[in-house]
């Protein structure tokens, strides 16, 4: 018999609660808009008198309500955990028999005008997520995959419907769930759903179900190359366009679609490949498309885009690369024709990996002059930021054996400068170490260099203690100039040694009494 069985009616329904009376289905789809309806429903429930396909048909009737003044699933589970606690047995023959009608709600084109997901959908996906906890095992499985259809069907759209979110589900369901997210993956869906995908698959999914959608996001990413898919957006966009009244022309289309595609591969796929990067098939193809450099005769254009994707690809690399892909990531960070950007990328990586093997290839930039008093190029001010961020990485690299041989190797060019950000960022390096080096650090308090002695002040302002104040106060007679951009844009300006000392004492005593309260 289906859920909707009709039973005789022995009595009316107001007795159901206080005698020996019995409901119909016609009762139970009246008290569906009835004041005291959903109580005489979850009675249905729980009575073992009615017949199980009954009591389904009650379970159901409480997630169908259109009523704003009850909270249908709460008393749904309320009712099902009462029921549990006496009869496990009944409680699973209900929910199984919920089966069927919710799948025919979540499979169904939804009513709604447009104005977001059909609220009885909504409903019927709660309800399946909320009973799969009741549910026998042979059935478990279908529940959840009837709730995360729904939601791959209209991911962007749905995935924040009701009181249980995509995330929300995926995540207490686990890997179970994740799995069944695999098959939502497709180059047409927006990238923010797809990103929000890869996230859920990367933190609840088994290692098989992420190394089954690392695959399909390298080969979404390589589909999104294609012309078809070219093709694809620019019939979307002038639809669009023509549906506003706008030109539509083919040059405008194209140009467009090119925009467009580059937003699905960089904020889409690359993006959604950083949370499954620990895949293998998915590190090789960043690494590739990272490695990959313009040709000689190619379009300003593509060139762009190309080295837009090699950036992101290295930044969607980040915690998944290992000493193996050193020399790799190396070789683009010192490439000189790769553009900054790439660059900078590449040495963050080469970071991620802590290997000292990078520290004899890093020196050269450390010792680059950079801007002079003499003057400043666009060639120097590149070398005078490639010099700080291969210094940042020695020492971050390095440890505190690293500190004497960096101070050292630093370029002492005459009229050379180095901005304060500059000094700050070996101080903070130097502060962050483990053990902290600070009688190496002290040392440098008396180099010959004004920006070791520079160097010095500052990690002490964030690691040292009222014993190197006395070491301190000595460089407040210190006449030395600093050179360099932004010392005169500070608060306040300096233009010696002496006031950085100073300036390093007072920051060190206020650290200190806010430690102590």
């Amino acid at each position: 018999m289906g859920w909707t069985t009709k039973i005789m009616v022995l009595c009316t329904a107001g007795s159901l609660l206080v005698g020996g009376c019995k409901a119909d289905s016609d009762n139970v789809q009246r008290w569906k808009d009835t004041v005291k309806g959903p109580t005489r429903l979850a009675a249905v429930i729980g009575s073992g008198r009615y017949a199980p396909e009954l009591r389904t048909e009650a379970a159901l009737a409480i997630v169908e309500m259109d009523r704003t003044d009850v909270d249908a699933l709460s008393l749904l589970k309320k009712s099902l955990d009462d029921l549990r606690a006496r009869d496990p047995a009944a409680s699973q023959t209900i929910v199984s028999g919920m089966v069927p009608r919710l799948e025919a709600l979540l499979s169904s084109e939804p009513d709604g005008n447009g104005n977001g997901p059909d609220p009885v959908q909504v409903r019927a996906k709660d309800a399946a997520y909320m009973v799969v906890p009741y549910a026998p095992e042979s059935t478990r499985e279908q529940l959840i995959r009837s709730v995360l259809r729904w939601y791959s069907a209209d991911f962007e759209g749905r995935s924040l419907a009701g009181d249980y979110s995509a995330e929300q589900v995926t995540r207490a369901l686990g890997a179970e769930a994740a799995e069944q997210l695999v098959d939502a993956l497709h180059e047409k869906m927006t990238p923010a759903a797809m990103i929000k995908i890869a996230e859920i698959i990367g933190d609840s999914g088994d290692e098989e179900t992420k190394k089954r959608a690392g695959s399909r996001l390298v080969a979404i990413e390589k589909e999104m190359e294609k012309s078809a898919f070219l093709k694809w957006l620019a019939e979307q966009i002038r639809a669009s366009l023509e549906a506003s009244g706008e030109p539509a022309d083919e040059k405008r289309v194209t140009a467009l679609a090119l925009f467009n595609r580059e937003n699905y591969i960089n904020q889409g796929a690359l993006t959604a490949m950083r949370h499954l990067a620990d895949q293998g098939v998915v590190t090789t193809r960043l690494l590739r498309i990272a490695d990959t450099k313009p040709g000689p005769g190619d379009q300003k254009a593509w060139v762009e885009r190309l080295n837009a994707r090699r950036a992101t690809a290295l930044r969607a690399l980040e915690g998944h690369v290992s000493r193996k892909h050193l020399n790799r990531l190396l070789s683009i960070a010192l490439d000189p024709s790769n553009p900054i950007e790439v660059r900078d990328y590449a040495f963050d990586r080469v970071g991620d990996i802590h290997s000292r093997a990078a520290i004899p290839k890093l020196w050269p930039l450390v010792q680059r002059a950079g801007c002079t008093a003499a003057g400043c190029t666009a060639a120097n001010k590149l070398d005078k930021r490639l010099r700080w961020r291969a210094g940042e990485l020695v020492l971050s690299i390095g440890g505190p054996a690293m500190i004497e041989q960096f101070s050292q190797r630093l370029p002492s060019a005459s009229g050379i400068q180095y901005e304060p950000e500059e000094l700050e960022g070996y101080a903070t390096r130097m502060s962050q170490m483990t053990p902290p080096p600070t009688s190496t650090v002290v040392a440098l308090l008396d180099s010959q260099q004004w920006w070791n002695r520079v160097v010095a002040l500052r990690y002490l302002e964030r690691r040292g203690g009222e014993p190197d104040v006395p070491a301190m106060k000595r460089l407040m007679s210190d006449e030395v100039q600093v050179s360099g951009e932004g010392w005169s844009e500070l608060n306040p300006p300096v233009n010696k040694v002496a006031e950085v000392a100073d300036a390093s004492i007072k920051a060190l005593r206020t650290r200190e009494q806010g430690d102590q309260k």
